[in-house]
């Protein structure tokens, strides 16, 4: 799968670029019309199939979908919502049928479902019969994914020439279905300008290191993690994923009081008490560690903003996660203030809305992640099932390979170490961010069921692995 992502304006500015050039729209609506009966001719048997027909081009491709299954033979009903019969009829033909075909709106859909398209919809998930949609299922937003109303439910999708960002982002992911991506003869280079992309190894991949004859552990990248001994856990999974993922060492900085709670839990990893804040700068600001960590683990109180403020000075690359994020609620542009490009925020969606409530009102989280990267001029990294990767330069990364199994205590932790081990290796921001959020999925896909936060310690190793094999 090609991994830039075009928006609504962005297919129509490519096809249009294609008619310019000779083509007609008649002719790719043809194209993409047969392309997906070859879907549908390669994922299910001879069978009776309704083609829901809307008024636009998703309609025209709809049409041809019709003609050419019953060229190759199929029993072929077909509604056109500009014609809508009883709904009386409407549900009998569902009721005979056996794959329906969704051509309704496609991706010019700008207001809410409602009326007859609302309740045509319901009647055609109510059957609980495959379905294919043409471009993305009736009802989300190609854009935001965003569902305006109860939008169809798709067995599979076919799209054409690139995803939308809709396919991927919540809760249109989930409308989708499977997804399949043909070709309809636009050439690569009409592809136009666009800041979204599907995260995939190709677009950091060349960037992560591998160790050398000559290393040694600083070569390697050495890291600092601010620790505190409320939750000693979260920084053994962060200091043990910079370790897995490459780092050549990590050390722990604590307050003198925390040292022997850390020091009983934390293997591996040098640790060292600092009484001063004064000695706690020098420490960052150490030549030989190249990277920095603070806030997992941390409560959200004034100290654990004073030092997040003093490691922000250092310019270094840093990850700012947790505690440290929530510390400053109310207090957004201090925190701006200080911020700079080496930095890398991983909010969830709660401490999101604690740093940007005045955001809160947008539905695309694409959008939200990007106006606060822009705001902060750094890298923001929106975590969830659809994670997105910001950066204040206008580039967006959306991620899909992440499970559900994910949402469990502590795997957060290990994201942010992750990130933190490959700054620490020199990887710029925002490719750290995406890699090891893409990283961080596939490790968790390699376990599966059953996953708890240390259960992706011992996989991340496997997915290094398999990238080393598949280097460029």
């Amino acid at each position: 799968m090609k991994n830039e992502l075009l928006t609504t304006i962005g297919i129509r500015t490519a096809e249009a670029a294609f008619i310019a050039e000779g083509s007609s729209e008649k002719d790719l609506m043809e194209r993409a019309g047969q392309k997906v009966v070859k879907v549908i001719l390669a994922h299910f048997s001879p069978c009776r199939t309704l083609v829901v027909c809307g008024p636009g081009k998703n309609g025209g491709d709809a049409q041809v979908v019709a003609r050419h299954l019953q060229e190759n033979g199929w029993s072929v009903d077909i509604i056109f919502l500009s014609a809508l019969p009883s709904f009386e009829e409407i549900e009998k033909a569902l009721k005979q049928t056996d794959l329906i075909v969704d051509g309704l709106l496609g991706t010019g859909l700008s207001r809410p479902l409602e009326g007859e398209i609302q309740r045509l919809v319901n009647l055609m998930n109510a059957r609980n019969k495959p379905i294919v949609s043409i471009d993305i299922p009736t009802g989300i937003d190609a854009d935001s994914g965003a569902s305006w109303g109860d939008a169809i439910q798709a067995t599979l999708t076919v799209t054409f020439f690139r995803a939308r960002p809709g396919h991927f982002l919540l809760p249109g992911r989930e409308s989708v279905g499977e997804l399949v991506i043909k070709d309809i003869g636009i050439p690569e280079r009409l592809l136009p300008p666009t800041p979204y992309y599907l995260n995939d190894p190709v677009l950091w991949r060349k960037n992560l290191k591998e160790p050398q004859p000559a290393d040694h552990k600083y070569t390697r990248g050495a890291c600092l993690v601010v620790g505190n001994g409320g939750m000693p856990g979260a920084l053994r999974l962060a200091a043990m994923a910079a370790r897995r993922i490459g780092a050549g060492l990590v050390k722990i900085t604590c307050k003198s009081e925390d040292y022997p709670i850390l020091a009983s839990t934390v293997w591996g990893d040098i640790i060292f008490p600092l009484k001063t804040a004064k000695a706690f700068l020098e420490c960052a600001e150490d030549e030989r560690f190249k990277a920095l960590l603070w806030g997992t683990g941390a409560l959200p109180k004034g100290s654990t903003r004073e030092q997040a403020l003093l490691l922000l000075s250092t310019k270094k690359p840093c990850v700012l996660d947790g505690g440290a994020l929530s510390s400053f609620k109310g207090k957004t542009q201090t925190l701006i203030k200080h911020l700079h490009a080496n930095a890398i925020l991983t909010p969830h969606e709660g401490e999101f809305l604690r740093l940007f409530p005045h955001l809160a009102f947008l539905k695309n989280k694409a959008e939200k992640a990007l106006k606060a990267a822009l705001e902060t001029g750094s890298i923001v990294v929106l975590k969830g099932y659809d994670t997105i990767i910001a950066s204040p330069d206008g580039h967006i990364i959306i991620n899909a390979n992440a499970p559900a199994t994910l949402a469990t205590a502590g795997t957060g932790d290990v994201l942010a170490g992750l990130m933190t081990g490959l700054l620490a290796q020199g990887l710029p921001p925002f490719q750290a961010a995406a890699a090891a959020v893409w990283i961080h999925g596939e490790a968790a896909n390699h376990k599966g069921l059953g996953l708890i936060a240390e259960d992706l310690l011992d996989q991340i190793p496997v997915v290094l692995q398999e990238l080393s094999m598949h280097r460029p």
